[in-house]
């Protein structure tokens, strides 16, 4: 009795692990991203405002990423960016984004091209030789994005990606501008 005991448990465990490993080494083996799967990224970068009499400054952003699609995610993320004055590099506006983006990528093997459009929160605080001063605003922006990430690993990119922020003006501040980035994503 035993022995049939064994056999059969041995002949059941068998055929569960022959049947369950493909379906395991399927899902470990997919494709990012996938529907469903979520990304972390940062980057960092140059902004270039619109506004006459300033000049470039340095930007970061931070953002987590869900997939909807294999194809189309929703991004999430906080951005920051201060750009000088011309005339006093000690002076600028600092700018923090919170938003989120809609995107879509294509699939080229390691190379995903995205483009993505977004709306967010501008927080802009005028800064003299390093001290905040004067009151804060907060305006409305929308934002028109692309890029391509490059896959290193099979849940890990360098990406590249241009932005332009759309954002309303504070009190003759001109607030929009170009961004262009560099920086790593890590899907899961």
């Amino acid at each position: 009795m035993t022995k049939i005991n064994i056999r059969s448990l041995t002949l059941v465990g068998t055929l569960v692990l022959g049947m369950a490993t493909p379906a395991l080494a399927q899902r470990e083996s997919r494709r990012a991203p996938h529907q469903g799967s979520s990304a972390v990224e940062g980057e960092v970068g140059v902004f270039m405002p619109t506004q006459d009499g300033m000049t470039t400054g340095p930007t970061v952003e931070g953002a987590y990423e869900y997939y909807l699609t294999a194809r189309n995610s929703l991004r999430v993320g906080a951005g920051w960016a201060n750009p000088k004055v011309e005339r006093e590099h000690s002076d600028s506006t600092r700018q923090v984004r919170v938003g989120a983006d809609l995107i879509h990528n294509w699939e080229g093997g390691a190379i995903h091209p995205f483009v993505g459009v977004g709306a967010g929160s501008y927080f802009l605080q005028p800064v003299d030789n390093g001290n905040s001063f004067g009151p804060s605003n907060t305006r409305f922006g929308t934002r028109l994005l692309g890029g391509v990430e490059f896959f290193t690993a099979r849940t890990f990119s360098v990406k590249g990606e241009a932005r332009y922020d759309a954002v309303m003006k504070a009190n003759g501040y001109n607030p929009s501008g170009l961004s262009l980035s560099i920086g790593v994503k890590s899907y899961f």
